[in-house]
């Protein structure tokens, strides 16, 4: 079988990764070189955990990634995966806090809740008000994404800086129309990310501009290294929902907001970051974090695809079998990459799939009559 997969981010990385595992013939193409910074997959880190306050119905995926991802370590010799825990911030009943707790319960997860006094002991870092808990994931950490494109890419035909402008089903196959020229082809997976609307138009997608930060630290504080400063979330704050990272070079700590951003292109998007994008955050540190000053070491602007629950794109084109839709990560689904990937790759080889992903259908976006 040969297999057109467009786009070349985490999700089409992953998808001609576990197609060509499977004996497929892969060409992938990207409009950019990736790994690169012009969409979703870049920023030197990436969480990932176990205990998902977004819903338990995405922890068998998420139990799954892993093996997938040391198995991708395995066979490329790359460090990919770091397990450092996460924990989970806010009051012990706000929603962020249930919602993870729950998602442990029903599927037996082994995570323990700290008051704020053991927070302190533990994570001088962080600064909790005596009502606040953290719920912390043991199953969790970061992944580095850059990385992870060049190894799920690695003997791939990958055509670089090669824009497809449609793809288009026939009885036999996929025809994909590149440059002016058609390639044929046995099947296809639609991964373009925030290009999505170009290729499959009618979709309820929106894209957010997102902002990232690495703010330094204080000189001599080794409390932020991985071994000693879980990955971390906090929502609800008046700073919005913040997520941050241990320091991976000694000297700095990566955080950012999810969600709240603004709407964008990916062709008009403001690459450029201000004092407007980053005193929020820098406002967050002075209220939540010690040991981390106002200081920028650098910055940069990402991309989230949004659907209007949130929830992924993973089905087949409602005009052929041959062609799998697997897009719009919403801005949290990094991690579900190597699983999804393996979907598609079941949807395309064997016509269907064991994983439930009924939530992720198109059907769901279908206006009524």
């Amino acid at each position: 079988m040969k297999v057109a997969v467009v786009g070349c981010g985490a999700m089409g990385a992953a998808a001609s990764w576990r197609l060509s595992k499977r004996g497929a013939e892969v060409v992938a193409f990207d409009r950019f070189s990736p790994p690169h910074d012009r969409g979703s997959t870049h920023g030197e880190s990436r969480i990932t955990r176990t205990a998902y306050l977004e819903g338990a119905f995405y922890v068998p995926l998420l139990k799954e990634t892993f093996p997938l991802w040391r198995a991708l370590e395995a066979g490329t010799g790359m460090d990919l995966l770091t397990m450092t825990g996460l924990l989970t911030i806010g009051p012990l009943k706000s929603e962020p806090i249930e919602a993870t707790l729950t998602a442990a319960r029903e599927h037996g997860l082994d995570v323990k809740v700290l008051d704020a006094a053991e927070v302190r002991k533990r994570y001088p870092g962080h600064v909790l008000a005596d009502d606040e808990v953290a719920v912390l994931d043991p199953q969790a950490g970061f992944l580095r994404p850059e990385k992870a494109v060049e190894a799920m890419t690695r003997g791939i035909d990958l055509r670089r800086n090669t824009v497809v402008t449609a793809i288009e089903p026939r009885a036999d196959g996929v025809d994909v129309i590149v440059d002016g020229r058609t390639e044929t082809f046995d099947a296809a997976v639609l991964a373009a990310g925030p290009w999505m609307a170009e290729l499959q138009p009618g979709l309820p997608l929106t894209v957010e501009r997102q902002v990232m930060v690495w703010l330094a630290v204080q000189a001599g504080d080794e409390s932020f290294s991985p071994d000693r400063f879980p990955a971390w979330l906090r929502e609800s704050t008046a700073e919005g929902d913040v997520y941050g990272f241990p320091s991976l070079d000694g000297r700095s700590i990566k955080l950012g907001r999810h969600h709240g951003g603004e709407a964008v292109t990916p062709e008009t998007v403001r690459r450029s970051v201000t004092d407007a994008d980053l005193d929020p955050l820098r406002l967050f540190v002075t209220k939540h974090l010690r040991g981390v000053t106002r200081h920028v070491i650098r910055s940069a602007v990402c991309l989230y695809t949004n659907t209007p629950d949130e929830s992924f794109i993973v089905d087949v084109h409602p005009e052929s079998p041959r062609i799998v839709v697997l897009s719009a990560c919403s801005g949290h689904g990094f991690k579900f990459a190597p699983v999804m990937g393996d979907i598609a790759a079941d949807l395309l080889i064997e016509g269907g799939t064991h994983r439930d992903i009924s939530r992720f259908a198109l059907q769901r976006f279908a206006k009524p009559g």
